[in-house]
């Protein structure tokens, strides 16, 4: 009995004790590791002709195309530097690309790319290229783009040439306008530009069709591909404008005038504000052959306008040449930022960029999937001429032989001083030479 109550007193005082203490407490978490800031990458984008602050176009789409930018890429960066078109530019960024410390991207000429390549200035673009982007690019992009088989350049767009056409005068005259579905031959084009040649009762004399011609203007190069010809080999190796089809398209050209008689007497030398003038104001030509930003001035005027495309040789398709626009990046230590300027320049090559910005795109673009001008009467006209672009690719033969010498070549044909296989044959051994000495 005494164990009895024994036991019950121990439990009695035991079990107390436990409800005092209640369950174990929780233990209280180890705060929360800290997520690091995400990296910021800052990159410094040259920007011909921008001027921080200012109103005009190209500022203005600028800013808006990097605040888009970085709204998506809030990691990245970008400084602005405002450069102006004139020798004060020039100056000012070859110092920086000779630093390669406060520059990653800016707009390089198709000029100078080959001598920035061979100085190990530039970053390639192929490992930032994915298929989808290789696919949706034209090929010919690629070729004033490259060096020695790299590609060092985002294509952004090119000027290309086509027929600007005085609808008026083609009326006048019952001339019905080619398409670009079925362009002229050289043959249909010749006869039609005979046709708009004439001599009103008034005395004014109309001429069928002028170009700029003067220190090389691009202009007339179209004309000069349109028998499968070229100025140089596509891995810019050889000079062949001195073969058959390069200069049988050289006399088509200066057949218009010397042979055929539709260009009025300053063809050939006339500058482009001449040509333009005689086009526009005095609308004493049918056609000019031009770019495709004079276009724009004519539509605001409400001139009488159709876009027609360059005739058909030997090639059997349309031809277009140009002006390229091109980023490039320059190859710094810093990786990241190199592949954050790529990302940049992606962007402002991109088709989405025109479809987010109005006024963006000044030029057609060199990406398939850039319909973004699809929707202009004109410009829709100049983009579609862009899929049978011809174009040499750089190289590094002194601006004296292949500008220089190479267009007073072309010049001393025209004028109908030489003959074209005589003056192609005289040019291609300076040029050759110049050529052998660059691809050593």
């Amino acid at each position: 009995m005494k164990r009895l109550i024994l036991t019950l007193l121990i439990v009695t005082m035991v079990v107390p004790l436990f409800a005092a203490c209640g369950p174990a407490p929780t233990p209280t978490p180890a705060p929360p590791t800290p997520t690091p800031a995400p990296k910021i990458t800052k990159i410094i984008f040259y920007q011909r002709g921008y001027v921080a602050g200012a109103t005009d176009a190209g500022t203005v789409t600028t800013d808006k195309a990097i605040e888009l930018f970085q709204k998506a890429n809030p990691n990245i960066q970008v400084e602005i530097v405002g450069i102006p078109w004139t020798a004060e530019g020039d100056t000012k960024l070859e110092a920086a690309l000779a630093a390669k410390s406060d520059i990653n991207i800016f707009r390089v000429t198709s000029v100078n790319l080959p001598r920035y390549a061979k100085q190990g200035i530039l970053s390639e673009v192929t490992p930032y290229l994915t298929p989808e982007d290789k696919a949706d690019f034209y090929e010919s992009a690629w070729d004033i783009a490259s060096y020695k088989g790299k590609v060092y350049a985002w294509p952004l767009w090119v000027t290309a040439i086509t027929i600007l056409a005085n609808t008026d005068i083609f009326k006048e005259r019952g001339v019905a306008l080619p398409s670009f579905d079925k362009p002229w031959t050289y043959d249909e084009f010749v006869a039609a530009a005979q046709k708009l040649t004439f001599t009103r009762a008034d005395g004014t004399k109309i001429y069928g069709v002028t170009a700029s011609a003067k220190a090389g203007a691009v202009e007339y190069w179209p004309m000069l591909y349109i028998d499968g010809g070229r100025i140089l080999t596509p891995d810019g190796k050889k000079f062949v404008a001195n073969q058959p089809e390069f200069v049988s398209a050289l006399e088509k050209w200066t057949d218009l005038n010397l042979k055929y008689k539709v260009g009025p007497p300053d063809f050939g030398v006339a500058d482009q504000t001449s040509v333009q003038s005689q086009f526009q104001k005095n609308k004493t030509v049918a056609m000019l052959v031009s770019t495709p930003g004079f276009i724009r001035t004519l539509a605001n005027e409400k001139f009488p306008l159709a876009v027609l495309p360059i005739p058909t040789g030997k090639l059997g398709k349309p031809v277009t040449n140009g002006a390229f626009g091109l980023y490039a990046v320059v190859d710094v230590p810093d990786k990241d930022k190199v592949a954050a300027a790529h990302k940049l320049a992606k962007w402002l090559t991109g088709s989405e960029i025109g479809q987010q910005i109005s006024g963006y795109q000044l030029a057609p673009g060199l990406r398939k999937s850039n319909k973004n001008l699809d929707g202009d009467p004109y410009f829709s006209l100049v983009a579609k001429a862009v899929q049978y672009g011809v174009y040499e690719v750089p190289t590094e033969v002194p601006n004296e032989i292949q500008n220089t010498q190479f267009v007073a070549a072309l010049q001393s044909v025209i004028l109908g001083q030489k003959k074209a296989q005589e003056a192609m044959n005289e040019i291609a051994i300076p040029y050759q030479k110049a050529l052998d000495e660059v691809n050593k």
